[in-house]
């Protein structure tokens, strides 16, 4: 019998599979409910129109572009998101989301799981 998941829910938007799995497995380990990864914002959108996360994590640019809308989103929305980028010059595309946490690639899962904490406790 199914029983209604009181685990925060994490919207992941990452492109590179192996860090998308990595991450996937370490936030399921660390009790959290995972969707996605997903590696456009198109896909992430279309998820969004049905659901909203109670926090998330943005590579700064999927295949099909920058996160900016996602971000935008997320924003209006009120939720919780950090950035997670390997490259540098990705910061113009996201300059409006300064103030969120930006954690440079590569970073062990671990320390996302430990950011993830820190936003969702943020916004109890």
């Amino acid at each position: 019998m199914d029983q209604p998941s009181s685990k925060p829910l994490v919207l992941v938007l990452e492109d590179e599979a192996i860090i998308a799995l990595n991450l996937q497995d370490e936030l399921q380990d660390s009790g959290y409910t995972v969707a996605g990864p997903f590696t456009t914002c198109g896909a992430a959108f279309q998820w969004l129109e049905t659901a909203t996360p109670d926090l998330a994590i943005l590579d700064a640019t999927l295949k099909d572009g920058p996160c900016r809308e996602i971000a935008l989103e997320l924003s209006r929305r009120e939720v919780p998101f950090l950035i997670y980028s390997g490259h540098r010059d990705d910061h113009p595309n996201l300059a409006e989301f300064h103030h969120n946490v930006w954690i440079e690639k590569p970073a062990a899962p671990n320390v996302l799981v430990r950011a993830c904490r820190q936003l969702h406790v943020g916004c109890d």
